[in-house]
């Protein structure tokens, strides 16, 4: 007698490409570990949108200004926090220490930003030196950000403007490469608007933003405007 001929039914194999697809959704990412260049840039675009708006909402709030707005300069560092924090959707808050006007412990021992040495880096493969004792939140998409006052008037000289303040953000959160022009981006604050760094001659995109290079001026500030540009 002939055997019967038996195979998968459509059932079957359809679980059994569900299955897989479900399997290579969480290796493929803890092989990587890491968000493709381009989703990082696209990441920085929509958050650099979002805290400009956030900018020009609370330069509103302060009359048109922010000339004054964060008093005492550096320690005014926790009160321009507060001031995105009520303009972002953010899942943590973290205090920064006294000496930034907080009352806390900063943004890397609160959990909001990297923590000590070689935790995140230069675009030249650089250590950047550690931690922040600066205030800092997450957003509710995971990034990571800390925030620092340079001059309260708003007359800190960067490039052919002048500032008030300025944020680091990691739009990768925790997750690698944790580097300066990669997932990391920085933008200056003015009195009235939000400028990325490697803008109006300040951290010039030519030298601070070479993909591949050692040279210790290429931190990676400029990717920051560079890739606004795009």
């Amino acid at each position: 007698m002939k055997k019967p001929y038996t195979a998968f039914t459509l059932a079957e194999t359809l679980i059994v490409i569900a299955i897989i697809g479900i399997i290579a959704s969480i290796v493929t990412p803890m092989l990587f570990g890491t968000t493709s260049d381009a989703e990082l840039k696209a990441k920085w675009k929509k958050e650099y949108s979002d805290l400009a708006q956030a900018t020009m909402m609370i330069v509103a709030d302060n009359g048109g200004s922010l000339a004054g707005a964060f008093t005492e300069d550096v320690l005014g560092s926790e009160d321009l926090k507060n001031a995105f924090a009520s303009k972002l959707n953010i899942i943590k808050d973290c205090s920064g220490t006294s000496a930034f006007g907080g009352t806390g412990s900063g943004s890397s021992a609160e959990g909001c930003w990297h923590v000590g040495a070689n935790s995140w880096y230069y675009l030249n493969g650089n250590d950047t030196g550690g931690g922040a004792s600066l205030p800092g939140l997450i957003l509710n998409n995971g990034s990571l950000m800390w925030f620092q006052v340079n001059k309260s008037d708003c007359s800190s000289s960067a490039g052919d403007y002048t500032r008030c303040a300025h944020l680091y953000i990691d739009v990768n959160g925790f997750k690698k490469p944790n580097t300066v022009g990669k997932d990391i981006f920085v933008a200056s604050i003015t009195s009235n608007s939000l400028i990325p760094y490697g803008a109006r001659n300040f951290y010039t995109i030519s030298t601070r933003c070479i993909e591949g290079s050692t040279a210790t001026t290429n931190t990676g500030h400029g990717c920051s405007a560079k890739y606004l540009y795009e």
